[in-house]
C-alpha cells in the first residue's frame, strides 16, 4: 500500500485575512476546501492511507477529518515549524511504506503513477557512504 503526506503546516500568510481564521488546507476553491480536494485525488489512485503534517489550527483540519469520511486520516502535529524535511521526519512513525508528499495548497491532475515510476527510477541513493571530510589536501 502507497502512503501520503500532505505538507500543511504553514500559516498561509497571502492569504491572509482569510487565514486568520482557517489553516490554509481548509480554505475553500469552488466551496469544497482544498484538502478535499487533494484527498480526493489520492483516492483516485486508491491512496487511503494518509498523514497530514499539520501545525496552524489543527484542531480545525481534525475537525474537518472527523466530520467526513476521512475519519482514518492521520494528523502529525508541529509544534514549531519544521520545513518540509522535518515535518517528514516529524511524522515517521506514520510511514510504513513508500509515499508521496503533497503540499497542502496544492491541486493537480498529473497522474501520481507517471511520478512513481519517473521518479523513483531516476533519483539515486546519494547518502550510501556517508560523509566524507576533507582537511586541506587529505581525507581526515
Amino acid at each position: 500500500m502507497t502512503q501520503a503526506l500532505i505538507l500543511a503546516g504553514g500559516r498561509g500568510e497571502r492569504l491572509r485575512p482569510i487565514t486568520d481564521y482557517v489553516p490554509k488546507p481548509l480554505v475553500p476553491l469552488d466551496n469544497i476546501p482544498l484538502l478535499e480536494w487533494q484527498l480526493r485525488y489520492l483516492q483516485q489512485f486508491d491512496i487511503y492511507d494518509v498523514v497530514i503534517c499539520a501545525g496552524y489550527k489543527t484542531e480545525l483540519i481534525q475537525n474537518f477529518l472527523n466530520r467526513g469520511r476521512y475519519s482514518q486520516v492521520n494528523i502529525s502535529v508541529e509544534s514549531e515549524p519544521l520545513g518540509t524535511g522535518g515535518a517528514i521526519k516529524n511524522a515517521a512513525n506514520y510511514i510504513h511504506d513508500e509515499f508521496y508528499v503533497l503540499n497542502g495548497d496544492i491541486i493537480t491532475d498529473i497522474d501520481i503513477n507517471l511520478i512513481k515510476h519517473n521518479h523513483v527510477a531516476s533519483v539515486p541513493l546519494r547518502t550510501q557512504f556517508g560523509t566524507l571530510n576533507i582537511k586541506g589536501d587529505s581525507i581526515v
